[in-house]
C-alpha cells in the first residue's frame, strides 16, 4: 500500500516517518507541474497527504475531493519539512502513521 504525497518541495520527513511506521512506497506529486492536476489518485493508495506550501486550490480541490469520493483519509501538512505529532486531532498524520 502507498501514501501519495500533493504537494511541498521537501518529503523526506514523511518519507521517513512513514517508512519506520511500517508503511511501504510513498509516492509523491511536486503540484508544480501543470499536469499533475491531469493525474489521477493509483489505485493502490491508502491515505493522502496534502503539503499546503507550493500548492494551487485547483489541485488541492481536485485530489480532496477524488479522495473523500474513494473513502481514503486526507490529511494537511503546512510544510513537508515539519512534521511532527501534534496533539490530539482526530485524524492526526503522524498518529495514523504510527498505527501499523
Amino acid at each position: 500500500m502507498a501514501i501519495l504525497v500533493v504537494g511541498g518541495d521537501s518529503v523526506d520527513a514523511i518519507t521517513q516517518r512513514a517508512r519506520a511506521g511500517g508503511h511501504g512506497c510513498v509516492e509523491h506529486w511536486s503540484g508544480r507541474k501543470t499536469r499533475d492536476q491531469m493525474r489521477s489518485i493509483p489505485k493502490d493508495t491508502e491515505a493522502v497527504v496534502l503539503v499546503l506550501d507550493r500548492m494551487n486550490h485547483t489541485l488541492a480541490r481536485k485530489v480532496r475531493t477524488e479522495a473523500t469520493r474513494r473513502g481514503l483519509p486526507v490529511f494537511f501538512q503546512k510544510r513537508g519539512r515539519q512534521v511532527r505529532a501534534t496533539g490530539d486531532r482526530p485524524l492526526d498524520l503522524m498518529r495514523w502513521l504510527d498505527r501499523k
